[in-house]
């Protein structure tokens, strides 16, 4: 079967790619054609700049999760420094045409690739005029571009909202359950270590109201901890904690995803370890009652 395609990075899986992703889906079921996102991993600049420039909103398995959510097929290309010198003329002949029988492609409005940047809508419109073309305007909030750096910077100053606003989504952390200092199993709050992905961005540090989503389906509402746990003894490392509100199960190994509702407060060292069951206890009433964009009375 004949492929519609998209091609690039997509981290984030924002509003703009979102509305690339109708319109493929769209159009590709109109014309007979099998609608696929194909993705650049590793990040076409983890290649070109360096790894963990810039850190990822959505890792590969999240990406793909997301996509295929659409209903459009999912295709990794791996991108390596040789793929970066094509000229964009054989990028499509030998990697599109032929290898994946591509008979449309879809752009963003700005979206270029190939050596020195020369593949985009107008240059490969003209060189195969057997493709048909569609390239989508940009895609504004309040007047603002819709894009990943929006995202990231919203995430830095801790605004859920904001960047949920630009995602359709709340913002994603997942991994594996990992062993962790196991303190909270100690003061009656024990918490879920989440090892994400090495270059996955990291909102601000703080305590947040998440939604946590087991492997097997089930959700619970939770209060996530990103941060360094200053008053806890021991290493400090920056860790991912979530405790799920009334569950108590063993959960080790297990993939965790957790959505970021809203930002609570700022990461704080308290002057004991009572202090800090305090405010647990506090954080985890709050998020109880937390509904929506608002706060229970």
């Amino acid at each position: 079967m004949k492929r519609a395609v998209t091609m690039g990075n997509f981290d984030g899986c924002h509003l703009g790619h979102q509305a690339l992703f109708r319109t493929l889906k769209a159009v590709a079921e109109v014309n007979g054609l099998q609608p696929t996102v194909i993705s650049f991993e590793p990040h076409s600049n983890y290649v070109l700049r360096g790894p963990g420039d810039p850190l990822l909103l959505t890792t590969t398995e999240e990406k793909r999760e997301f996509i295929e959510s659409f209903g459009l097929e999912f295709l990794v290309l791996p991108f390596t420094h040789e793929m970066a010198k094509l000229p964009f003329d054989e990028f499509v002949r030998t990697e599109l045409i032929e290898k994946r029988n591509v008979a449309s492609m879809f752009f963003g409005h700005d979206h270029c690739f190939g050596a020195g940047g020369k593949g985009n809508y107008e240059t490969i419109t003209e060189a195969f005029p057997e493709l048909s073309t569609q390239m989508l305007s940009i895609v504004l909030h309040k007047g603002e571009r819709v894009s990943s750096s929006a995202v990231r910077n919203a995430l830095l100053n801790g605004d859920v909202d904001r960047a949920q606003t630009y995602l359709g989504r709340p913002y994603r952390l997942s991994g594996t359950v990992v062993v962790g200092k196991r303190l909270g199993h100690t003061i009656g709050f024990p918490t879920a270590n989440v090892e994400v992905g090495q270059y996955k961005f990291l909102p601000k540090s703080g305590v947040y109201v998440a939604s946590a989503r087991l492997s097997d389906g089930r959700i619970f509402r939770s209060v996530v901890n990103i941060g360094t746990q200053p008053t806890t003894p021991g290493t400090h490392n920056l860790a991912v904690e979530a405790y799920l509100l009334d569950f108590n199960e063993d959960i080790y190994g297990q993939h965790l995803a957790l959505d970021l509702l809203a930002f609570l407060r700022p990461e704080k060292k308290f002057a004991s370890i009572e202090d800090l069951v305090r405010q647990i206890g506090m954080d985890a009433d709050t998020a109880k009652n937390y509904n929506g964009n608002h706060w229970a009375e």
